[in-house]
């Protein structure tokens, strides 16, 4: 098992009077989601990572998390380097943002926030009404997605194209009429669509879609390929001890 240790938020106000019990249950659960997404900020990240307990402490709001010893260390090394340089931009966007969150709570409140850790008792970052880290990133980018579900709408004055997809929900894609003409009617079909446009970095929506082609989608169902691949699984299967935990664990987060 790999050793283990801790990081450490200790939180003051202006009047060195805060106490864990001054702390609502609300900030203790953004505390502790927004420390969780600093150390593990994509979804597989979140998925996969190891065990992580929590505590509060008095000394001032001490929110304390155990943790292996691998991810104290990377703790350490980003809030040193943030002290450091005294800028975020070399961090991505989901631990800009977060640092951003506690600035900004910081200034409002009138509090002072120190970074430390079991293997640094000395604070390695302090964020107070005196921080002015810049949140300095692009708010999307640019990119060609590709896009699966059924149209329910095309045509209109100005062309475009309505499909109802399961990771983006309803979406409007601005076409030309040629695309739109060419080939069969497809509304109400299954189709897979070639987009260009802009995906948010903030909350992962795509916006500004403008159609490139579109693709089709005709699903075949095979049945003597699906007892093969039923077949050929079985064998693994049955050699997992807990079936039901080794699915969970397949499990990633939607959309």
């Amino acid at each position: 098992m790999e050793e283990q240790g801790y990081i450490e938020l200790r939180i003051e106000n202006f009047q060195k009077n805060l106490d864990p019990k001054d702390i609502d249950i609300t900030e203790i659960k953004n505390i502790i989601s927004d420390i969780e997404s600093f150390l593990y900020p994509t979804k597989e990240e979140k998925r996969t990572r190891p065990h992580v307990s929590y505590d509060i402490e008095k000394g001032s709001a001490k929110h304390k998390f155990f943790l292996p010893i691998s991810a104290v260390i990377l703790f350490n090394g980003l809030t040193s380097e943030i002290k450091k340089r005294d800028s975020i931009d070399f961090l991505d966007y989901k631990r800009q943002e977060i640092i951003d969150k506690f600035q900004r709570i910081a200034i409002k409140n009138g509090l002072t926030i120190e970074f430390s850790s079991s293997i640094s008792y000395e604070p390695t970052l302090i964020i107070d009404n005196k921080s002015d880290f810049k949140l300095i990133i692009p708010k999307f980018y640019e990119s060609e997605f590709y896009l699966y579900g059924e149209i329910y709408q095309e045509g209109g004055k100005k062309p475009n194209i309505h499909i109802t997809t399961v990771e983006y929900g309803n979406l409007t894609i601005s076409a030309t009429k040629q695309q739109i003409i060419e080939g069969e009617k497809k509304a109400y079909k299954p189709y897979g669509i070639k987009v260009q446009g802009k995906k948010s970095l903030e909350d992962g929506k795509i916006h500004d879609l403008k159609l490139l082609e579109f693709i089709a989608y005709k699903p075949v169902f095979d049945k003597p390929l699906l007892q093969r691949a039923i077949k050929s699984a079985s064998e693994n299967l049955s050699k997992i001890k807990n079936l039901d935990k080794w699915i969970e664990n397949l499990k990633a987060d939607g959309i």
